[in-house]
């Protein structure tokens, strides 16, 4: 008799829960676990993406201007490129070019004039 009541306790907590139960609950979680993650992930790649597209125009504007130009020299840099048949930035390269090279020309002029004064110094001592 005392082994009649483990048995049915036994059986009891067996037949408590259904195997139809079990399987539909375990089947639930799955596809539910499945959805959870692929959501989680979705929303982390739209978060990823949203990151890099914030950063890059943030990048593009430092590299495209170095110097910012007032209105009225853009507006002189227009008419200047209307009148000759050059681009803005053409004109600008040019005008950039021949100023470094009078720069150069002016620094060597001065260092000739320079080393000139220098030779006539030591002309001068001898």
């Amino acid at each position: 008799m005392a082994e009649e009541p483990k048995q049915n306790g036994g059986k009891k907590k067996q037949n408590w829960i259904p195997k139809d139960f079990l399987k539909e609950v375990k089947s639930f979680a799955n596809t539910e676990g499945k959805q959870m993650v692929g959501f989680v992930r979705d929303k982390f790649r739209e978060a990823m993406e949203e990151e890099e597209t914030e950063e890059q125009p943030q990048a593009e504007p430092k590299k495209k201007s170095v110097a910012v130009l007032p209105p009225e020299l853009l507006d002189t840099l227009k008419t200047a490129s209307q009148a000759t048949g050059k681009s803005v930035a053409e004109l600008i390269r040019e005008c950039v070019t021949r100023s470094l090279e009078d720069v150069i020309r002016e620094e060597d002029e001065k260092k000739s004039e320079a080393l000139s004064k220098l030779q006539l110094l030591k002309k001068e001592e001898g």
